[in-house]
Protein backbone atom coordinates (compact mmCIF):
# COMPACT_ATOMS: atom_id res chain seq x y z
CA UNK A 1 0.00 0.00 0.00
CA UNK A 2 1.34 3.46 -0.81
CA UNK A 3 0.16 6.44 1.01
CA UNK A 4 1.58 9.93 2.46
CA UNK A 5 3.40 10.05 5.72
CA UNK A 6 0.33 10.72 8.67
CA UNK A 7 -2.23 8.74 6.68
CA UNK A 8 -5.90 9.43 7.35
CA UNK A 9 -9.39 7.31 8.29
CA UNK A 10 -11.79 7.05 9.62
CA UNK A 11 -12.31 4.32 12.67
CA UNK A 12 -15.52 2.74 11.35
CA UNK A 13 -19.14 3.73 11.16
CA UNK A 14 -20.43 6.63 9.53
CA UNK A 15 -23.24 8.46 9.60
CA UNK A 16 -26.48 6.26 9.22
CA UNK A 17 -28.81 8.02 7.06
CA UNK A 18 -32.40 8.24 8.50
CA UNK A 19 -33.76 7.12 4.93
CA UNK A 20 -32.05 3.65 5.43
CA UNK A 21 -33.89 3.31 8.97
CA UNK A 22 -37.10 4.10 7.15
CA UNK A 23 -36.36 1.49 4.19
CA UNK A 24 -35.37 -1.40 7.07
CA UNK A 25 -38.79 -0.15 8.24
CA UNK A 26 -40.09 -1.02 5.07
CA UNK A 27 -38.55 -4.34 4.32
CA UNK A 28 -39.40 -5.75 7.33
CA UNK A 29 -42.98 -4.86 6.89
CA UNK A 30 -42.87 -6.52 3.53
CA UNK A 31 -43.11 -3.72 1.46
CA UNK A 32 -39.72 -3.99 -0.08
CA UNK A 33 -38.51 -7.19 -1.80
CA UNK A 34 -34.50 -8.06 -0.94
CA UNK A 35 -33.23 -6.89 -4.23
CA UNK A 36 -34.78 -3.57 -3.49
CA UNK A 37 -33.40 -3.40 0.31
CA UNK A 38 -29.53 -4.32 -0.90
CA UNK A 39 -30.08 -1.38 -3.66
CA UNK A 40 -30.77 0.87 -0.81
CA UNK A 41 -27.72 -0.14 1.10
CA UNK A 42 -25.67 -0.20 -1.83
CA UNK A 43 -26.66 3.36 -2.99
CA UNK A 44 -25.96 4.22 1.26
CA UNK A 45 -22.55 3.08 0.99
CA UNK A 46 -21.39 4.66 -2.69
CA UNK A 47 -22.45 7.85 -1.19
CA UNK A 48 -20.24 7.22 2.53
CA UNK A 49 -17.41 6.68 0.25
CA UNK A 50 -18.33 9.48 -1.80
CA UNK A 51 -18.39 11.67 1.25
CA UNK A 52 -15.07 10.29 2.51
CA UNK A 53 -12.94 10.53 -0.96
CA UNK A 54 -14.39 13.87 -0.78
CA UNK A 55 -13.19 14.71 2.47
CA UNK A 56 -9.67 13.56 1.51
CA UNK A 57 -9.16 10.50 3.41
CA UNK A 58 -6.39 8.10 2.52
CA UNK A 59 -8.03 5.11 3.21
CA UNK A 60 -12.04 4.72 3.52
CA UNK A 61 -14.40 2.17 5.25
CA UNK A 62 -18.57 1.51 4.15
CA UNK A 63 -18.98 2.77 7.03
CA UNK A 64 -21.12 -0.23 8.39
CA UNK A 65 -24.17 1.00 6.63
CA UNK A 66 -24.92 -2.21 5.98
CA UNK A 67 -24.59 -3.61 9.72
CA UNK A 68 -27.70 -3.53 11.71
CA UNK A 69 -25.49 -3.13 15.01
CA UNK A 70 -21.71 -3.80 15.29
CA UNK A 71 -23.14 -6.71 17.41
CA UNK A 72 -26.19 -8.21 15.24
CA UNK A 73 -24.92 -7.95 12.03
CA UNK A 74 -22.64 -11.19 13.50
CA UNK A 75 -24.72 -12.85 16.16
CA UNK A 76 -27.65 -13.15 13.35
CA UNK A 77 -25.09 -15.07 11.55
CA UNK A 78 -23.40 -17.05 13.95
CA UNK A 79 -24.82 -20.47 14.88
CA UNK A 80 -25.44 -20.48 19.05
CA UNK A 81 -26.92 -17.38 19.12
CA UNK A 82 -30.76 -16.75 19.37
CA UNK A 83 -31.57 -12.69 19.11
CA UNK A 84 -34.88 -12.32 21.07
CA UNK A 85 -33.00 -11.16 24.02
CA UNK A 86 -34.31 -9.01 26.53
CA UNK A 87 -33.27 -5.03 26.76
CA UNK A 88 -30.13 -4.73 28.86
CA UNK A 89 -27.81 -1.72 29.96
CA UNK A 90 -24.82 -1.05 27.29
CA UNK A 91 -22.31 0.02 29.46
CA UNK A 92 -21.53 0.39 33.06
CA UNK A 93 -22.54 4.45 33.14
CA UNK A 94 -25.63 4.69 32.44
CA UNK A 95 -28.15 2.09 32.79
CA UNK A 96 -31.12 4.12 30.72
CA UNK A 97 -28.98 3.35 28.17
CA UNK A 98 -30.52 -0.15 26.91
CA UNK A 99 -30.69 -2.29 23.63
CA UNK A 100 -32.17 -6.06 23.12
CA UNK A 101 -29.24 -8.56 23.97
CA UNK A 102 -29.16 -11.79 22.04
CA UNK A 103 -28.58 -14.87 24.01
CA UNK A 104 -26.07 -17.76 23.73
CA UNK A 105 -28.46 -21.21 23.67
CA UNK A 106 -25.56 -23.31 22.03
CA UNK A 107 -21.93 -23.78 21.58
CA UNK A 108 -20.78 -21.03 19.21
CA UNK A 109 -20.04 -22.22 15.18
CA UNK A 110 -19.59 -20.85 11.52
CA UNK A 111 -22.96 -21.29 10.42
CA UNK A 112 -21.23 -20.12 6.53
CA UNK A 113 -19.58 -17.25 5.30
CA UNK A 114 -20.83 -13.74 7.65
CA UNK A 115 -21.11 -11.61 4.34
CA UNK A 116 -18.02 -9.60 5.14
CA UNK A 117 -16.16 -10.82 2.01
CA UNK A 118 -18.44 -9.77 -0.38
CA UNK A 119 -19.22 -6.82 1.59
CA UNK A 120 -15.40 -6.03 1.33
CA UNK A 121 -15.23 -6.45 -3.01
CA UNK A 122 -17.93 -3.89 -3.42
CA UNK A 123 -16.16 -1.22 -1.11
CA UNK A 124 -13.19 -2.02 -3.36
CA UNK A 125 -14.72 -2.09 -6.79
CA UNK A 126 -16.05 2.09 -5.87
CA UNK A 127 -13.66 3.39 -4.04
CA UNK A 128 -10.79 4.86 -5.12
CA UNK A 129 -9.00 5.82 -1.89
CA UNK A 130 -7.50 2.74 0.54
CA UNK A 131 -10.60 0.44 1.50
CA UNK A 132 -10.37 -0.84 5.29
CA UNK A 133 -12.69 -3.27 7.00
CA UNK A 134 -13.56 -3.44 10.53
CA UNK A 135 -15.00 -6.58 12.23
CA UNK A 136 -16.09 -6.71 16.01
CA UNK A 137 -13.95 -8.52 18.36
CA UNK A 138 -14.90 -11.98 20.33
CA UNK A 139 -15.17 -9.91 23.56
CA UNK A 140 -17.80 -7.35 22.41
CA UNK A 141 -19.80 -9.72 20.95
CA UNK A 142 -19.48 -12.14 24.05
CA UNK A 143 -20.37 -9.25 26.21
CA UNK A 144 -23.36 -7.61 24.25
CA UNK A 145 -25.42 -11.33 25.01
CA UNK A 146 -26.70 -13.03 27.49
CA UNK A 147 -24.83 -16.35 27.85
CA UNK A 148 -27.48 -19.36 29.01
CA UNK A 149 -24.54 -22.01 27.38
CA UNK A 150 -21.05 -21.38 28.34
CA UNK A 151 -20.15 -21.92 31.94
CA UNK A 152 -16.69 -21.05 31.10
CA UNK A 153 -16.79 -17.14 29.43
CA UNK A 154 -12.97 -17.19 28.22
CA UNK A 155 -14.28 -20.35 26.26
CA UNK A 156 -17.36 -18.41 24.76
CA UNK A 157 -14.56 -15.58 23.62
CA UNK A 158 -12.38 -18.22 22.19
CA UNK A 159 -15.04 -20.08 20.37
CA UNK A 160 -16.27 -16.75 18.97
CA UNK A 161 -12.33 -15.93 18.22
CA UNK A 162 -12.18 -18.87 15.85
CA UNK A 163 -15.51 -18.53 14.14
CA UNK A 164 -14.34 -14.48 13.16
CA UNK A 165 -10.80 -16.06 12.20
CA UNK A 166 -12.18 -17.84 9.72
CA UNK A 167 -14.22 -14.59 8.40
CA UNK A 168 -10.91 -12.48 8.33
CA UNK A 169 -8.99 -15.09 6.15
CA UNK A 170 -12.25 -14.83 3.53
CA UNK A 171 -11.91 -11.49 3.49
CA UNK A 172 -8.35 -11.15 3.03
CA UNK A 173 -8.37 -14.27 0.39
CA UNK A 174 -10.85 -11.62 -1.29
CA UNK A 175 -8.06 -8.99 -1.51
CA UNK A 176 -8.38 -7.04 1.58
CA UNK A 177 -5.22 -5.59 2.84
CA UNK A 178 -5.99 -4.07 6.15
CA UNK A 179 -8.58 -5.04 9.04
CA UNK A 180 -9.32 -3.64 12.21
CA UNK A 181 -10.54 -5.35 15.36
CA UNK A 182 -13.02 -3.04 17.64
CA UNK A 183 -13.05 -4.11 21.15
CA UNK A 184 -14.89 -1.48 23.03
CA UNK A 185 -15.34 -2.84 26.04
CA UNK A 186 -12.01 -3.80 27.17
CA UNK A 187 -11.57 -0.85 29.34
CA UNK A 188 -14.52 -1.87 31.28
CA UNK A 189 -13.05 -5.66 31.59
CA UNK A 190 -9.03 -4.69 32.18
CA UNK A 191 -8.67 -7.43 35.15
CA UNK A 192 -9.22 -9.99 32.14
CA UNK A 193 -6.35 -8.57 30.36
CA UNK A 194 -4.15 -11.35 30.18
CA UNK A 195 -6.65 -13.42 28.30
CA UNK A 196 -8.74 -10.95 25.87
CA UNK A 197 -5.01 -10.55 25.06
CA UNK A 198 -4.54 -14.17 23.83
CA UNK A 199 -7.91 -14.18 22.49
CA UNK A 200 -7.17 -11.15 20.25
CA UNK A 201 -3.81 -13.13 19.00
CA UNK A 202 -6.26 -16.22 18.46
CA UNK A 203 -8.66 -14.00 16.10
CA UNK A 204 -5.81 -13.18 14.14
CA UNK A 205 -3.61 -15.99 13.67
CA UNK A 206 -2.75 -16.50 10.14
CA UNK A 207 -4.36 -13.59 9.14
CA UNK A 208 -1.77 -11.88 6.31
CA UNK A 209 -2.86 -8.44 6.76
CA UNK A 210 -2.09 -5.17 8.08
CA UNK A 211 -3.91 -5.55 11.66
CA UNK A 212 -5.32 -2.63 14.03
CA UNK A 213 -7.20 -2.59 17.26
CA UNK A 214 -9.25 -0.05 18.39
CA UNK A 215 -10.40 0.63 21.98
CA UNK A 216 -12.72 3.31 22.90
CA UNK A 217 -14.91 4.08 25.86
CA UNK A 218 -17.88 2.79 24.49
CA UNK A 219 -19.94 5.11 21.38
CA UNK A 220 -23.34 5.05 21.65
CA UNK A 221 -25.44 7.99 20.58
CA UNK A 222 -22.66 10.22 21.13
CA UNK A 223 -22.31 8.92 25.29
CA UNK A 224 -19.28 7.53 26.48
CA UNK A 225 -20.02 3.97 27.78
CA UNK A 226 -17.65 2.60 30.15
CA UNK A 227 -15.67 3.71 33.04
CA UNK A 228 -12.16 2.80 33.60
CA UNK A 229 -9.55 4.44 31.91
CA UNK A 230 -6.46 2.93 29.19
CA UNK A 231 -4.38 3.39 31.93
CA UNK A 232 -5.74 0.62 33.18
CA UNK A 233 -4.73 -1.58 29.85
CA UNK A 234 -0.83 -1.33 29.75
CA UNK A 235 1.37 -2.53 29.40
CA UNK A 236 -0.45 -5.93 28.76
CA UNK A 237 -2.32 -4.40 25.94
CA UNK A 238 1.09 -4.08 24.15
CA UNK A 239 1.21 -7.43 23.78
CA UNK A 240 -1.46 -8.14 20.89
CA UNK A 241 -0.23 -9.20 17.36
CA UNK A 242 -1.19 -5.94 15.58
CA UNK A 243 0.46 -3.24 13.30
CA UNK A 244 -1.48 -0.81 14.83
CA UNK A 245 -3.37 0.40 17.91
CA UNK A 246 -5.87 2.74 17.60
CA UNK A 247 -7.15 4.54 20.56
CA UNK A 248 -9.43 7.67 21.35
CA UNK A 249 -7.29 10.92 22.31
CA UNK A 250 -9.58 14.42 21.36
CA UNK A 251 -12.41 13.58 23.67
CA UNK A 252 -9.69 13.15 26.59
CA UNK A 253 -7.53 16.28 25.56
CA UNK A 254 -4.43 14.08 24.33
CA UNK A 255 -4.48 12.33 28.15
CA UNK A 256 -3.42 9.31 26.18
CA UNK A 257 0.28 10.41 24.83
CA UNK A 258 1.45 9.96 28.81
CA UNK A 259 0.88 6.64 28.48
CA UNK A 260 3.16 6.49 25.49
CA UNK A 261 5.73 7.97 26.81
CA UNK A 262 6.15 5.73 29.66
CA UNK A 263 5.56 2.40 27.39
CA UNK A 264 7.47 2.03 24.12
CA UNK A 265 6.38 0.12 21.34
CA UNK A 266 6.75 -0.52 17.79
CA UNK A 267 3.11 -0.69 16.77
CA UNK A 268 2.19 2.53 14.81
CA UNK A 269 -0.46 4.59 16.56
CA UNK A 270 -4.09 5.56 14.99
CA UNK A 271 -4.35 8.93 17.25
CA UNK A 272 -7.66 10.08 17.50
CA UNK A 273 -7.89 14.05 16.78
CA UNK A 274 -11.37 14.31 16.15
CA UNK A 275 -14.34 13.94 18.98
CA UNK A 276 -17.04 11.97 18.02
CA UNK A 277 -19.19 12.89 21.16
CA UNK A 278 -19.25 16.32 20.37
CA UNK A 279 -21.31 17.57 17.26
CA UNK A 280 -19.27 21.00 17.05
CA UNK A 281 -17.02 20.44 14.16
CA UNK A 282 -13.45 21.05 14.75
CA UNK A 283 -11.39 24.01 12.98
CA UNK A 284 -8.03 22.19 11.53
CA UNK A 285 -6.78 24.38 13.30
CA UNK A 286 -7.09 22.85 16.50
CA UNK A 287 -6.58 19.67 14.77
CA UNK A 288 -3.21 20.42 13.66
CA UNK A 289 -2.69 21.08 17.45
CA UNK A 290 -3.51 17.70 18.49
CA UNK A 291 -1.23 16.46 16.36
CA UNK A 292 1.66 18.40 16.49
CA UNK A 293 1.20 17.29 20.41
CA UNK A 294 1.20 14.05 19.63
CA UNK A 295 4.40 14.31 17.43
CA UNK A 296 6.17 15.17 20.74
CA UNK A 297 5.89 11.85 21.87
CA UNK A 298 5.25 9.17 19.00
CA UNK A 299 7.83 8.99 15.88
CA UNK A 300 6.06 10.69 12.73
CA UNK A 301 6.71 7.59 10.73
CA UNK A 302 4.50 5.47 13.71
CA UNK A 303 1.53 8.17 13.55
CA UNK A 304 -1.94 7.36 11.81
CA UNK A 305 -4.92 10.64 12.08
CA UNK A 306 -8.18 9.48 12.53
CA UNK A 307 -11.79 10.36 14.38
CA UNK A 308 -11.68 8.78 17.89
CA UNK A 309 -14.46 6.35 16.93
CA UNK A 310 -17.09 5.75 14.73
CA UNK A 311 -19.84 8.38 13.32
CA UNK A 312 -23.17 6.11 13.17
CA UNK A 313 -24.71 8.48 15.54
CA UNK A 314 -23.54 11.90 14.33
CA UNK A 315 -25.37 14.03 12.08
CA UNK A 316 -24.43 14.09 7.96
CA UNK A 317 -23.24 17.36 7.72
CA UNK A 318 -21.42 17.21 11.48
CA UNK A 319 -19.35 14.32 10.25
CA UNK A 320 -18.53 15.28 6.86
CA UNK A 321 -17.22 18.65 8.41
CA UNK A 322 -15.23 16.77 10.92
CA UNK A 323 -13.60 14.80 8.27
CA UNK A 324 -12.51 17.68 6.52
CA UNK A 325 -11.13 19.18 9.79
CA UNK A 326 -9.02 16.10 10.18
CA UNK A 327 -7.65 16.03 6.89
CA UNK A 328 -7.38 19.79 6.48
CA UNK A 329 -5.37 19.75 9.88
CA UNK A 330 -3.25 17.42 8.70
CA UNK A 331 -2.10 19.12 5.20
CA UNK A 332 -1.15 21.42 7.74
CA UNK A 333 1.46 19.81 9.39
CA UNK A 334 2.21 17.88 6.57
CA UNK A 335 3.69 21.11 4.90
CA UNK A 336 5.08 22.09 8.28
CA UNK A 337 7.37 18.84 8.47
CA UNK A 338 7.76 19.12 4.50
CA UNK A 339 6.31 16.28 3.36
Amino acid sequence: MDFPLLPTSLVGSYSLPHWLNVVRESGREGRLIETQLEEAHDNAVKSCIKDQEVAGLDFITDGELRRETMVYFFSKRIQGFDNKGKMKPIGNLDPSIQMPDPVIVNKIRRAGSIGMAKHFAFLKEYASAHPKVTITGPHMLAKRATNEYYTDEKQLVFDLADVLNAELKEVINAGCEFVQIDEPLWVGYSENMPWLVEAFNRLVDGVKAKIALHVCYGNYQLKKLFSGTYADLFPEILKVNATQLSLEFAVNDMEPLKLFKVYKTDMEVAVGVIDVKNEEIETPELVATRIRRALEVIPKGKIWITTDCGMKFMPRDRAFGKLKALVDGTKIVREEIGV
